[in-house]
């Protein structure tokens, strides 16, 4: 009965969710509170049908169980070792467990890396060799198929409803089992949940990738305190959209990109959670905010609703105000609520009951009794619009017409587009009688959070970092040419001694932009070397006050002025990229101008190496929600790659404004800023 362990991959993790023999280690005979007496008892108690030993200093009588003094004296190693003993013992017992040839190894101790012994968590590491262990610090598992529940928590002690296609995998244990506990209370089982600690041997990307393999796990949700892998991250993402599963991820963590200055701007905006954010959307993973959206996160991956960026939704209201409310709400999110178009509403006048209004919110009047037969002919209506992403009905009380909004319940939940019904002030009981978490909701605040998890892009930005000031830096004069060589149009530029000449000779229309150009001064609007709006009679005087104010500030022995006529233009663009040392190459684009350092203007990021089709993703968001030209977007972000990739020092990139100019985007300003170092990612 020796287990075999293999080498580093998934399957390895087999005998924690699956073991045919467990051994507890460090069971008190006399302390029935002890952590190995409480593992023990609730994996008796859940029905784990395999062979069970305790290894105890005392004599311990319990049905079904074998006591041993000792691993060794069992004769074997089992598949799954539990180690309720302190953290200075671990060492040595894992290393007995590997040489008796056990499946795995659970450590609950504390006081490892996590308290400042990383002495004693890297002798672990040694001792495990290739043994998964998981932990130290750890809550245990649970593996309700084969009837394993290992763990100190007195959550396993309550009635819970059956099992479900969920496993979560959590750095916390006990949020792991909060999480647990609320998507029970939606009525949404768990079967496999994996507390992995200070992950010194198993990782949560490698538990998982093997939970994701099971055929019983259609969600995967995971608590992260910390993303130390960013691209086993990844690989969870498209493992699970290969197989048409979902991961929802509620993270707290930073990259190491948050502790270092930025001199660009896309750097500094590029903060690890707005990183994160983006590597999740660019590989399905549902990221939130806190536990009550992981809820809805994953009643919407249950019933695989989805909507696409800047959503258009239609409202159907009993009540005004509500509409009003909702159309509020809804816009602050990015969602739209626009115009019917006049085909539905011959529709909805067809079937009958709109009798305030038939815009959108679709008014029907506070006349209940006499079109809630219609309600459901009229939201059928909505769902043939093609125009439609989604479709909300907001109705109250019910208390006379319970039947009728069980009905419409039914109705809602069948439909083709994403709907929701909000039935406020239901009469108590009655949404748990309906079923259909999913479908049915308490209130506009509820639907809010609901829609939060499906148009997730208005993230908040961290604050600025400061800048530092010992990076090479590509001035906006030096970068023209490679910017025009990759296919970026630049605005036409002068620089030198006599500019007032050189623009009359171009026959530039006024007004004129005049900046100062120096490698010491990245931020030079801040030092107050640009001038926009200058006509042709201030230029000489601007040129001599600006050619003074470079003088104070820069050292450069290339520094100069550049005069550029002023573009007019319909919208303004940054797009950027920056190299952080956890998330890898990310290119960031977004509202530009003043708009880059708005932290609620729309932006998104797509981390490298990306897809043609995450590519084209990005440019089509950027068409739809900046109103860019959508060719020209895509051209710009292929031609910024194509960049980073011939220049590896280049830590930072910033083209801001990038002017939309009919179908074309031009660039009238630009920085590159080199690392110390190299970069050594793609």
């Amino acid at each position: 009965m020796t287990a075999i362990t293999g080498g580093p991959g998934p399957m390895r993790c087999e005998p924690l969710f699956r073991p045919k023999s467990v051994a507890v280690v460090g069971v008190s005979a006399t302390t029935a509170l002890s952590w190995g007496r409480i593992a023990l008892d609730r994996l008796l108690r859940g029905g784990y049908g395999g062979e069970v030993f305790a290894v105890s200093r005392g004599p311990l009588e319990l049905p079904g169980v074998r006591t041993v003094s000792s691993l060794a004296e069992i004769g074997y190693g089992p598949d799954l070792v539990v180690l309720a003993t302190p953290a200075e013992t671990v060492p040595d017992l894992v290393r007995q467990a590997r040489e008796l040839g056990s499946g795995a190894v659970i450590v609950f101790a504390a006081g490892f890396a996590e308290g400042g012994n990383t002495a004693l968590e890297d002798e672990l590491r040694e001792a495990a060799g290739d043994l998964p262990v998981l932990g130290p610090n750890c809550l245990g598992v649970v593996s309700h198929p084969a009837g394993v529940q290992l763990s100190t928590t007195v959550f396993l002690d309550r009635e819970r409803v059956p099992p479900g296609p969920v496993a979560i995998v959590t750095q916390s244990g006990a949020m792991g089992f909060v999480l647990a506990d609320l998507l029970e209370q939606a009525g949404i089982g768990y079967s496999y949940y994996a507390s992995v600690g200070n992950e010194a041997c198993l990782s949560s990307h490698e538990l998982g990738s093997y939970l994701l393999g099971q055929p019983d796990v259609e969600v995967l949700v995971l608590y992260l305190e910390g993303v130390r892998d960013a691209d086993g991250l990844r690989e969870l993402g498209r493992q699970a959209r290969a197989a048409g599963k979902t991961v929802v991820a509620l993270a707290v963590g930073s990259s190491a990109a948050g502790r270092q200055a930025a001199l660009s701007h896309t750097a500094a905006v590029a903060g690890d959670h707005f990183l994160l954010a983006s590597l999740c959307r660019q590989e399905g993973i549902h990221l939130v905010a806190d536990d009550d959206q992981l809820v809805d996160a994953v009643l919407c991956a249950r019933k695989g609703t989805t909507l696409p960026p800047a959503p258009r939704l239609a409202v159907l209201t009993m009540s005004g105000g509500a509409g009003g409310i909702l159309a509020d709400n809804l816009t602050a999110l990015g969602v739209r609520i626009p115009p019917l178009s006049g085909t539905t509403r011959a529709k909805l006048a067809e079937v009958g009951g709109v009798e305030a209004a038939d815009e959108n919110p679709v008014d029907l009047g506070g006349n209940i009794d006499r079109w809630l037969d219609r309600v459901g002919d009229l939201l059928g209506a909505l769902d043939e619009d093609p125009e439609l992403d989604g479709v909300v009905l907001y109705l109250t009380f019910g208390d006379r017409f319970r039947e009728a909004y069980h009905r419409l319940a039914a109705a809602a939940a069948a439909m083709r587009t994403p709907t929701w019904f909000i039935w406020a002030c239901a009469p108590p009981g009655e949404l748990a009688h309906v079923g259909r978490p999913d479908t049915v909701l308490p209130s506009i605040g509820a639907l809010v959070r609901r829609l939060r998890v499906l148009v997730p892009d208005r993230i908040p930005e961290p604050a600025h970092r400061l800048a530092a000031d010992d990076r090479p830096v590509w001035t906006e004069l030096r970068a023209i040419p490679l910017l025009e060589d990759a296919g970026i149009a630049h605005v036409a530029t002068v620089a030198g001694i006599d500019l007032a000449s050189a623009v009359q000779q171009n026959g530039w229309p006024e007004p004129y932009v005049v900046k100062g150009d120096a490698a010491d001064v990245p931020h030079r609007a801040r030092a107050g070397l640009v001038r926009v709006g200058v006509t042709a009679a201030e230029l000489p005087a601007v040129l001599e006050t600006l050619r003074s104010r470079l003088d104070e500030v820069s050292t450069d022995p290339d520094r100069t002025l550049v005069v550029q006529p002023l573009l007019p233009h319909a919208a303004e663009l940054a797009l950027g990229a920056t190299r952080d040392p956890l998330y890898g190459t990310a290119i960031v684009l977004g509202a530009g101008g003043d708009r880059a350092e708005d932290p609620t203007a729309p932006r998104r990021a797509l981390l490298l190496p990306a897809t043609p089709e995450q590519q084209a993703e990005l440019a089509a968001w950027a068409g739809d929600v900046l109103a860019a030209p959508v060719p020209a977007v895509a051209a710009a972000i292929d031609a910024l790659i194509r960049i980073l990739g011939d220049h590896p020092e280049f830590a930072e990139a910033d083209l801001n404004p990038l002017c939309v100019t009919g179908d074309d985007l031009v660039a009238v300003d630009a920085l590159f800023t080199e690392t110390l170092q190299e970069a050594s990612r793609d």
